[in-house]
């Protein structure tokens, strides 16, 4: 699974108990870890931070790529309003359902940053090892509490690394 960061390490326990919830066994990690551990319901993984991933990601078969939208749509968002971020999550919508792997490498990340994006840098490390995206689909979209949440699918090849 692909997060932000620099984590390198096999997934073997999580929980989602720093986030209130009694689900997982062990200790509180990242919510993007964790909602993938509990996707996942107990299949081996390993986790990649995106500052590590170019040179080893290519070597699994299914990648899971986490992370959020803005969380700075609504007045009830952790970071309120910036009339930047329904924009911003727009652009990187509509680019991760169409598979646009080019607006995907081009996505300003400081800009998405600002907002609190987490998801723009993991989705700009896979559209830069991606040669061709052959299927792709929103599966599902919402903004809770004014962070935008989504989940896409892709079907593709790896671009050649030589």
């Amino acid at each position: 699974m692909l997060v932000p960061g620099d984590t390198d390490e096999p997934l073997t326990a999580w929980s989602l108990r720093g986030l209130g919830l009694d689900i997982g066994d062990g200790p509180p990690v990242p919510l993007a870890v964790a909602i993938a551990g509990w996707l996942l319901a107990g299949r081996p993984a390993h986790v990649l931070g995106t500052q590590v991933a170019a040179d080893r990601l290519q070597r699994f078969d299914a990648v899971l790529a986490m992370g959020d939208g803005s969380a700075a749509r609504t007045d009830k968002a952790p970071l309120h309003v910036d009339p930047r971020a329904t924009v911003l999550d727009e652009l990187c919508l509509a680019a991760l359902e169409r598979g646009d792997l080019q607006t995907l490498r081009n996505l300003d990340l400081a800009e998405q940053a600002a907002v609190g994006a987490t998801g723009p840098a993991v989705w700009a490390t896979v559209a830069t090892l991606v040669e061709q995206v052959d299927d792709s689909v929103l599966l599902a979209q919402a903004d809770p509490y004014g962070v935008q949440y989504l989940v896409a699918m892709w079907h593709g090849r790896w671009a050649d690394p030589a």
